[in-house]
């Protein structure tokens, strides 16, 4: 079964499948990574220690357990894994299918491959995604070799990346539609892990990312870590290729005026349950000058309160005018999406969702969702705007949005999962126009099938 370990391209984030690697991880059952996505050559060995030690289960974690029979029947020289999913939403009506393929395989016992496509169809052509062709869009999501010596692991080619412990976000790095091109490189031990990625942003621009991570990992119980990044254009700067040298002090000595971001991160994991917090600085004045701090926060927690109760919440507190540069080459964006928090600077968010977890695999839920969205904008930094320095959080006026929604999932067969939820959405000074205030019924049903 330890042979299994050769499964080596990734679960896409938004696959049903992760919602069941999360219950594992609470449950202290599975270890879960800072880098995500989940690739099956992390996943399938624990499982297969766990069956392999005939681990005492409770029913529900038997049930849960079983969901993964797909991926433990793979080929050991090449498979694939296939996601075909569709999506119907109400009001605003929109519709979306995709079919979903990776695979991978060996070319020798250090070296593997891995690819990913990913073909949708959608009633609103996505604007910031590949160009359509009849309605359909094709994702270039994966493509990469892979060099294992030893526990070094080396990735080169594109792949999708998702720093920090939040299973949708974080606010370093958060995944892409269709993926970064450059390399991975990962250096654990035993308790100490070493991370440097490093990504083509815009080859056209001459734009480039790089982040390294060096975290302590006292596995399923403590992870801390700090992580650097830096985007930067114009030419290419060697010294940010050095992992091993700080950027701060690497642009301070090269006269650079790059986009630096500092993130401490931190999970903590007791009593079945589990928090985590990121603590991002963009620029922190130290000094007393007119020039405004860049911070952002995120704390969540997630637990199984009987173990039955699966409760997850989350705050975010994303600072005006983190992520701005005031050199645009060096705004922290990739293709007019943030780098880091999804929904940009000036913004707040707080989510809770409980979902109830049983053996017959029907599991009722209730989610809700909150957000204040200033007028700040990434590509709007300070130098530019002006004004105070320390202006009221959220600034200008205020869009709000909640949802509550009350959803059901349902599993059968270990091969297809259903959805559906619904709820109201409550809109206050939507678009920032003062007093414009709407709602909307909430009615998402979702189909998927997984081989």
């Amino acid at each position: 079964m330890f042979l299994l370990i050769l499964l080596n391209y990734t679960i896409t984030l938004d696959s049903p499948i992760v919602d069941n690697i999360e219950y594992l991880q609470i449950r202290g059952l599975v270890d879960i990574p800072s880098i995500r996505p989940y690739e099956l050559e992390w996943i399938i060995p624990q499982l297969d220690e766990l069956l392999m030690n005939d681990v005492e289960f409770s029913e529900i974690d038997r049930k849960i357990v079983s969901f993964f029979n797909p991926l433990l029947l793979k080929n050991i020289e090449f498979s694939s894994l296939c996601h075909l999913k569709g999506v119907y939403e109400y009001n605003p009506e929109y519709y979306y299918g995709f079919f979903d393929f990776r695979s991978g395989g060996r070319l020798s016992n250090n070296i593997r491959y891995s690819h990913a496509l990913r073909f949708q169809r959608a009633s609103l052509v996505d604007s910031f995604g590949p160009k359509p062709w009849k309605g359909f869009q094709v994702y270039l999501t994966e493509g990469l070799v892979k060099l294992n010596i030893g526990n070094v692991k080396f990735d080169f080619g594109r792949r999708n990346f998702l720093l920090g412990f939040d299973n949708e976000d974080g606010l370093l790095l958060s995944s892409d539609p269709q993926g970064y091109d450059g390399f991975l490189l990962f250096l654990p031990s035993r308790y100490l892990e070493f991370s440097n990625i490093f990504t083509v942003l815009d080859a056209s621009r001459n734009r480039y990312l790089a982040t390294h991570r060096i975290g302590l990992n006292i596995k399923r119980f403590l992870k801390l870590g700090f992580s650097e990044a830096v985007v930067f254009g114009s030419t290419l700067e060697p010294l940010y290729l050095n992992c091993f040298l700080p950027y701060y002090l690497s642009q301070w000595g090269t006269d650079r005026d790059d986009n630096i971001m500092w993130c401490l991160d931190m999970q903590i994991r007791l009593f079945n349950s589990i928090f985590y917090s990121e603590f991002l600085i963009d620029d922190y004045m130290y000094e007393d000058d007119p020039y405004p701090d860049k911070l952002a926060l995120k704390i969540g927690l997630k637990s199984l309160i009987l173990q039955k109760f699966l409760i997850k919440t989350n705050y975010t507190y994303v600072d005006k005018w983190v992520y701005t540069q005031e050199h645009h080459m060096n705004v922290y964006e990739h293709k007019g999406h943030p780098l880091g928090f999804p929904l940009g600077n000036d913004v707040d968010n707080l989510c809770f969702s409980a979902k109830f977890m049983n053996r017959f695999g029907l599991y009722p839920s209730i989610m809700v969702d909150y957000v204040r969205k200033g007028e700040g904008s990434i590509f709007l930094p300070y130098e530019e705007e002006g004004g105070p320095w320390n202006p009221p959080f959220p600034s200008g006026i205020v869009e709000e949005k909640l949802e509550v929604k009350v959803g059901l999932n349902y599993t059968f067969k270990y091969n297809f999962y259903s959805s559906i939820d619904v709820g109201k959405r409550y809109w206050s000074n939507y678009n920032h126009i003062q007093d414009d205030n709407r709602d909307d019924t909430i009615f998402n049903i979702a189909l998927w099938v997984i081989m």
